[in-house]
């Protein structure tokens, strides 16, 4: 369940595409023979009935897919791609879909129904084998999870979509019922805390192996100021990094990289090295993750470094405590007023004497990423570059 299938997965649950052409692999022959037949059906209703991608793109809509792509433990992703879809639609996630705290209640009381990559055995191909998406999507409208009245592409409401496709019920291996689910509770976690007021850092709860102890992590900043300098690190003193660290990449988010890269390469050889010594190293950061990522990682932090934000003042050794059970991410030593003023002034006047720009930052010349630096907006709002207003 990486990015590509929780998107897609994400897309089909919107309205937007039919649910059984999800799960198939990319070789399946009814991609060729039978899909493309279909797809001018829903066209042609689509078109008969006079039914717009905004008449699908709908709250309710976009609150279905956010819940099933929870209830898979999707990636992370999805919570930059779902802002952006529905503010193409002119539609507010946050704002008129659900708020971070709806959010967090929903993944507490939705369990996990698949055993699937990167936190089980199975992928999406094993998905199909077993009824494909609609079994997922039938658990979670039986279970009343779902509003089944949401329409979809194929003229159809997605109740009436599920019926018609009368999928089996859940096997227990690869799909799970929600009596009886993989996990207890859903995949992704909203957090906020002194290191990010405004919230919206994510956490795949799925994919966290160890570490977390009733609820809460502490760990020790190790801080990187880009994504390279940590793969150095990690490449040539393997042995320096310890139990309870806490890396923090920063300097990486949608201004400071610029353009917010998913750090697949770091949390993966993090991941092979707590496995290998038996040890838990977290990671936060202002970049995302890749849908593959697995451990105790925080992305999305915000405001990011590179405007500032309480990640720009954290140091070596600082206390980091990530509490799952009250969704909180803090840094000990900023709960200090005045030392928080002292550092945030220390770094003010770094980036004063560097030409406005702090100088752990990137230096951009390219005209598309300075673009990019310039106009990015901020994860919770989708991380893409804000439209010019007209003249």
């Amino acid at each position: 369940m990486f990015t590509y299938n929780t998107m897609q997965t994400f897309i089909a649950v919107l309205g937007l595409e039919p649910l059984h052409m999800v799960a198939p692999p990319s070789d399946d022959p009814r991609r060729l023979t039978e899909f493309p037949d279909q797809l001018v059906d829903c066209l042609m209703a689509m078109t008969g009935r006079g039914i717009r991608p905004r008449d699908i793109v709908t709250p309710s809509a976009l609150r279905n897919a956010l819940t099933v792509a929870i209830a898979m433990g999707g990636s992370t992703n999805v919570a930059l791609h779902s802002v952006e879809i529905a503010r193409a639609a002119g539609i507010d996630l946050w704002g008129e879909v659900l708020s971070q705290a709806d959010f967090n209640d929903l993944a507490r009381r939705l369990p996990v129904l698949v055993n699937m990559r990167p936190f089980g055995d199975y992928s999406m191909v094993d998905v199909d084998a077993k009824g494909g998406l609609q079994v997922i999507v039938k658990e979670l409208l039986d279970a009343g999870f779902l509003d089944g009245e949401a329409l979809t592409c194929t003229g159809e409401t997605l109740a009436e979509q599920v019926g018609r496709l009368a999928p089996p019920p859940p096997d227990q291996d690869v799909i799970y019922s929600v009596d009886k689910p993989f996990k207890d509770t859903g995949g992704l976690r909203l957090l906020r805390g002194n290191l990010a007021p405004e919230g919206g850092a994510i956490l795949k709860v799925a994919g966290v192996e160890r570490g977390v102890q009733d609820g809460v992590f502490t760990g020790r900043a190790r801080v990187f100021n880009s994504e390279r300098a940590l793969v150095e690190a990690l490449d040539q003193q393997p042995d320096s990094f310890e139990d309870n660290d806490m890396v923090v990449i920063r300097y990486e988010g949608p201004r400071g990289a610029p353009g917010m890269p998913e750090l697949l390469d770091p949390t993966s050889r993090i991941t092979a090295l707590c496995r290998e010594r038996d040890i838990t190293i977290a990671l936060m950061t202002d970049a995302r993750f890749s849908g593959g990522s697995v451990g105790l990682v925080i992305g999305h932090v915000a405001p990011e470094a590179f405007l500032g934000g309480p990640i720009a003042l954290v140091e070596q050794g600082d206390t980091i405590v990530i509490d799952v059970t009250n969704d909180r991410i803090d840094c000990v030593q900023l709960e200090d007023q005045s030392a928080f003023e002292q550092r945030s002034a220390a770094w003010r006047a770094d980036v004063d004497g560097n030409g406005g720009v702090h100088p752990d930052a990137t230096p951009v010349t390219d005209r598309v990423l300075a673009r990019m630096r310039a106009t990015a907006l901020p994860a919770l709002l989708g991380g893409g570059m804000a439209t010019p207003s007209p003249a």
